[in-house]
């Protein structure tokens, strides 16, 4: 299933995106790699790791092999800009 979000919410748990719709998140982007990023949350901290992807993922406007998110950061992953939501308390998925 495709979705085209700008903003995410974050959950506990892992939340994987890419243009293969077997990604928790799916991004219909030629630029977007079929396994392109994951983003893990463990209690209230949550971490982006980009998978090897051909064009890079972007956090705040700088590239990433893996970054700290905050409530806020702004992610460019091909051309889609998402927004990262981070409730104060993240709940399980």
């Amino acid at each position: 299933m495709t979705k085209n979000i700008n903003e995410l919410v974050l959950t506990r748990g892992e939340i994987t995106l890419g243009r293969s719709a077997e990604n928790t998140v799916t991004l219909n982007d030629h630029q977007v790699s079929s396994f392109h990023a994951k983003i893990t949350t463990l209690f209230n901290a949550s971490f982006i790791e980009d998978l090897g992807s051909t064009n890079g993922t972007f956090v705040n406007g700088k590239q990433i092999t893996k970054h700290t998110l905050h409530h806020g950061d702004t992610l460019l992953i091909g051309e889609q800009m998402i927004t990262v939501v981070k409730p104060d308390n993240i709940t399980p998925n």
